[in-house]
């Protein structure tokens, strides 16, 4: 049917709203995954994302605020000066950082004053009392490790947003000497956002000790 024929006056209109209705989603799909790589939760930005297509701009942009904000004023303090040293341990549940955590204690373990056992989520995830059972488990998990550790005191942290960016942060924060981090990290986002292990190596200024590979 033509577009001058009866019935064919809704063709280009529909074309038009058809493509409006992709521009629009493919907007809020790229919000999605600029803020997956600033440490937020993807699903819940591509949801945001598709329903609110560039409108979840400036919900972004206030967003990278407020966090940027939250950095600032958690900048390092002066501490006091200690006999040893002290780690912080990257935990995302793969055996390469539980491998990485045992090497660095076989290496290092004589000259330690502290451990620090953190594991990042998604900043999403830092306030809301729907995400309560997230942050326990992920407490849970660092705690059952330190319990597990044959070395005096052992601090078990949640930490937020894009992994490398808090390890980083927390470490200068705490006046931290060495972050241990595994070889690769657990997921298909790694592969899919980059290695949180090579962006740490390339953007510390702590040094930054890589445990062996398991596999």
């Amino acid at each position: 049917m033509g577009e001058n024929e009866p019935g064919g006056d809704f063709t280009v209109p529909t074309r038009y709203l058809l493509y409006l209705a992709a521009l629009w989603a493919l907007i809020g799909l790229i919000v999605a995954f600029v803020m997956r790589r600033r440490g937020h939760n993807l699903g819940l930005w591509m949801l945001l994302g598709v329903v609110l297509g560039p409108f979840s701009i400036p919900l972004a942009i206030e967003r990278v605020r407020f966090h940027s904000e939250e950095r600032k004023q958690s900048s390092p303090t002066s501490m006091p000066p200690r006999t040893g040293f002290d780690l912080l341990v990257g935990i995302d549940g793969s055996d390469e950082s539980q491998a990485a955590l045992s090497r660095a204690l076989d290496l290092f373990g004589w000259q330690l004053s502290g451990i620090t056992l953190a594991t990042v989520l998604d900043y999403d995830l830092e306030h809301p009392p729907e995400a309560e059972v997230e942050r326990s488990e992920a407490l849970d998990m660092l705690e059952k490790i330190a319990a597990n550790l044959d070395f005096e005191p052992v601090d078990a942290r949640l930490l937020y947003g894009r992994a490398d960016v808090a390890l980083i942060d927390h470490a200068r924060a705490a006046g931290m000497e060495l972050i241990v981090v595994g070889a690769k990290g657990r997921g298909a986002t790694e592969a899919l956002f980059g290695s949180v292990t090579s962006r740490l190596v390339g953007g510390s200024e702590v040094p930054v000790f890589v445990g062996p590979k398991t596999g």
